[in-house]
């Protein structure tokens, strides 16, 4: 959304008075931790507008509303296409509306299938990956910073919030080192802490650039990260600008 003005932000569960028509926005991760679910009732029918996460024919048995996995913008298995499905059985829609796809009529089969799909797709992962928590396998994201591109060209510091998450059942100590390229400081830029059991902190990080000594219009910042005394090496990261294209 850089350089697009938002009005007004709609909170799960908001319902929106449109020409005559009411709508719902619900929040139905998937395939990306930010999917919505827009429904409404229409001629007697409920009607589900959902976007990626579901596409397919209902009246094929083969078809379980996914041909692959999916994962973007930090979206594991059971906070994403799991929770979705569940949600979906929940709201019980007659039409489902995806995108590239079907006007899924009658789509309640097609959704438990949806729903064991994502099951199996869990148990599979947990067999295949070899960390405790098949969660750090998965998602691509369990570091993260916002925004992911940061501006310094056109102001002199920026403010980044850095995400981590502790998928374990247990405290989880954590280092993170912030790899800085040249003319670039950060505070702090070593983020060291505890989780609790299936915790998640937001770390704010003030940026910094000193232009006499950048020497990239574009560069990358790595976190180098340790997890209870074990290093995992420079694994997520996010982006710089210090000079126009």
């Amino acid at each position: 959304f850089d350089g697009m003005k938002i009005d007004r932000a709609i909170r799960p569960g908001e319902r929106i008075e449109w020409e005559g028509l009411t709508l719902q926005v619900d929040w139905m991760p998937g395939q990306t931790e930010f999917g919505c679910c827009l429904w409404l009732e229409l001629d007697g029918q409920r009607i589900a507008f959902t976007g990626d996460n579901l596409f397919g024919n209902p009246q094929s048995p083969e078809q379980d509303g996914h041909e692959a996995v999916v994962a973007r913008n930090s979206c594991i298995l059971q906070e994403g296409y799991l929770y979705g499905a569940e949600y979906l059985q929940k709201l019980k829609p007659d039409i489902i509306m995806g995108s590239h796809s079907y006007v899924m009529h009658d789509p309640a089969a097609f959704v438990d299938r949806y729903y064991n799909w994502a099951k199996t797709m869990m148990g599979l992962y947990r067999e295949m990956l070899p960390e405790d928590s098949s969660e750090y396998g998965y998602d691509p994201y369990w570091v993260s910073a916002y925004p992911y591109r940061v501006n310094l060209w056109q102001q002199e510091q920026a403010e980044v919030l850095v995400t981590i998450r502790n998928f374990r059942d247990r405290p989880q100590r954590h280092s993170i080192r912030l790899h800085l390229p040249a003319g670039i400081s950060a505070e702090p830029s070593l983020l060291e802490g505890e989780l609790p059991a299936r915790g998640r902190v937001q770390v704010p990080v003030k940026l910094r650039v000193d232009r006499s000594l950048a020497d990239q219009a574009q560069s990358t910042v790595l976190f180098d990260i340790t997890l209870d005394g074990q290093r995992y090496g420079d694994l997520f990261d996010f982006m710089l600008r210090t000079q126009p294209e």
